[in-house]
């Protein structure tokens, strides 16, 4: 196959993950964190900021992923 390779067959090349499967892969992270945080620290204020704290990161990551996917045209 022509076209897919910048260099020789046999090199290896870095591949690239999808920026919606790696802030998919951090909200998941997050949400363990998060989780285990409700139960190892016993104070609810360091919880909810913790939560806070989570939630905004996640927005964060799925802004930052969707900036680098193009939208592809639909038909109808």
């Amino acid at each position: 196959m022509t076209g897919q390779h910048n260099g020789p067959v046999d090199r290896l090349s870095i591949v690239q993950a999808e920026p919606l499967a790696v802030a998919e892969a951090v909200r998941g992270v997050l949400v363990a964190i998060i989780a285990a945080g409700w139960f190892i620290i016993p104070d609810a204020t360091i919880n909810v900021v913790v939560s806070f704290v989570g939630l905004l990161g996640s927005v964060v990551s799925t802004v930052l992923a969707r900036r680098r996917v193009s939208p592809v045209a639909s038909k109808e």
